[in-house]
């Protein structure tokens, strides 16, 4: 026994008192040793999806001979997927072991490796080491781009922009849903159903290592700024919604105002050339007893028409003695068609059409003369007809190929030059069917090139009813008082039209084969009205 006595008052020294023979100064060797099972663990493959997780013990033994004590259990990541649990013990006896918990919850599709470290009092082991592996099996989506600029481009011009879904991860990725948002009408999305099927009915499936392409479609119809958010849902468990979005800009390159005047009435000039010959007689008959059709057509659309027919070499429109060389609105229908059977079958000097001249298959050739100063200059046979502001309609009735001198390139431009505007002539036909003909009549060939080239009607000479015809010839012929031609080629979303200073965006169409406004039956602007069309122009949409 060692024994430590103190000295007297005033003593500063310590003696040891006893037997001092038998003090060694041994200490005591005992020591813990750290080891755990397993010495280290792969989870091995687990799907991801609704935190699926995998939980193993590990158990901590103490193989030393001294009290083992754990100061602290952590992970060498602390990021990485696994959780540790609480251990039951922090000491440790010699001999005996405690437990804690390891659990795996990947978070996507990735290889996952870490540590547990496990701090404690071993001196050969202060830190023991518990490498963990495991792999998350998953899709993952990736949208490219997932934002994109398409800049500043002119109202009109477009643009179209892949967007690529991808799966780059390892298992199967479904697209279940789109949904594309916008405040802008210049966006459009387009899925591309014919290459990758159709969504709605059916989950788009993408393996591992494959993606799809579909499509936004910018154009931009005004100078605001556009944004636009494709949204992509998928089975994705870490990202079950990715998102695209889309910024652009719209710029002006020019713009129009085109004013038209609606006349009070459209004045029309109509002039029938028709073949008298004897094969005709049982088509000129079609023609008379469906005039009615066509004056009736005519009274319907407000026009004010002339009309006339001429059957003989001199150019003079057959009509009664006495009375006007046309008929017009201003007479019954009645009288209109009275006048027009005396018009083919009468000569002015009331001498019966039962013979005709040398033109008589030359329509080209009798308008000509029809129009001639002599034959429309006051005092002319055909005094009055003509006039000078109004859109002349021109019809060749036969039914063999038409047999002037001149081309037709050479009357197109005649009667053309008769007017200020070359739109104001258009040449109608009926006759034999092109190219071939129909029946026994021989195709209208020089007519029907005029046809084309004025944008007329060619109508056949086979029908057995000719009613249709002559009410196709009435709308054809008569001042078109419901189209308006523009000036320019419009970007068409842009376009606005006011009637009288009101905008109204109903009951009108662009057609673009026209460049025109056209408006519906019953929209079409009073006579006196005033139409503004307001239109943006097309930039270089390649610069």
């Amino acid at each position: 026994m060692i024994m430590l006595l103190a000295a007297g008052l005033g003593c500063t020294d310590y003696e040891l008192v006893g037997d001092t023979e038998n003090f060694t100064g041994i200490e005591d060797d005992r020591v813990p040793d750290i080891a755990t099972d397993p010495v280290s663990y792969d989870f091995g493959q687990l799907e991801v999806g609704d935190r699926e997780s995998l939980t193993i013990p590990i158990t901590i033994l103490n193989n030393g001979d001294a009290d083992l004590r754990i100061t602290e259990i952590r992970l060498s990541d602390v990021d990485a997927p696994y959780d540790l649990g609480p251990v039951a013990s922090v000491l440790i006896p010699a001999g005996s072991n405690t437990e804690f918990t390891v659990t795996f919850t990947p978070e996507t599709a990735a290889d996952y490796a870490a540590s547990v470290l496990i701090d404690s009092n071993d001196p050969d082991t202060p830190t023991a080491e518990v490498p963990l592996t495991g792999q998350g099996i998953a899709p993952i989506i990736d949208v490219n781009p997932s934002e994109y600029d398409f800049g500043t481009m002119y109202i009109g011009c477009e643009s179209l922009l892949p967007v690529t879904i991808s799966n780059v991860g390892n298992d199967d990725l479904f697209i279940d849903e789109f949904l594309y948002s916008t405040g802008s009408t210049d966006f459009a999305f387009e899925p591309d159903i014919a290459t990758n099927g159709d969504i709605d009915a059916e989950a788009w499936q993408i393996v591992p290592g494959n993606g799809v392409e579909v499509w936004i479609d910018y154009r931009p119809l005004d100078e605001y700024q556009d944004i636009a958010y494709l949204q992509i849902y998928s089975n994705d468990p870490a990202q079950p919604t990715a998102r695209a979005t889309q910024n652009g800009n719209g710029a002006l390159a020019g713009e129009n105002t085109d004013v038209f005047e609606q006349p009070i009435n459209g004045e029309t000039d109509i002039l029938f050339a028709v073949d008298w010959s004897c094969s005709m007689w049982d088509d000129v008959a079609n023609v008379e007893s469906n005039f009615g059709t066509f004056v009736t057509t005519l009274s319907a659309m407000d026009a004010a028409y002339h009309v006339g027919v001429i059957t003989e070499d001199d150019g003079c429109i057959n009509y009664p003695a006495g009375t006007q060389p046309y008929i017009d609105n201003t007479m019954s229908v009645t009288d209109q068609e009275t006048v027009f059977a005396t018009m083919l079958c009468e000569q002015y000097s009331g001498v019966y059409c039962n013979s005709y001249g040398s033109n008589t298959e030359r329509a080209f050739m009798l308008l000509e003369a029809g129009l001639k100063t002599a034959n429309i200059q006051t005092g002319g046979c055909n005094d009055g007809f003509y006039r000078e502001d109004a859109t002349l309609s021109l019809v060749g009735v036969s039914d063999e190929p038409e047999q002037s001198v001149n081309p037709y390139t050479y009357y197109v431009s005649l009667f053309q030059s008769m007017k200020d505007d070359t739109d104001d002539v258009v040449m109608h036909a009926i006759g034999g069917d092109y190219p071939t003909g129909c029946g026994s009549n021989s195709a209208y060939t020089g007519f029907y090139e005029a046809t084309v080239a004025t944008g007329g009607l060619f109508l056949s000479i086979c029908a057995t009813d000719f009613g249709s015809h002559l009410e196709a010839l009435a709308e054809g012929s008569a001042a078109d008082l419901t189209s308006f031609e523009l000036t320019d080629i419009p970007v068409p979303e842009t376009l606005e039209v006011t009637v009288n200073g009101i905008p109204t965006t109903v009951g009108w169409t662009y057609n673009a084969v026209d460049n025109s406004i056209d408006f519906d039956e019953d929209y079409v602007p009073e006579g006196g009205s005033t139409i503004q069309v307001y239109y943006a122009l097309y930039g270089d949409c390649d610069g």
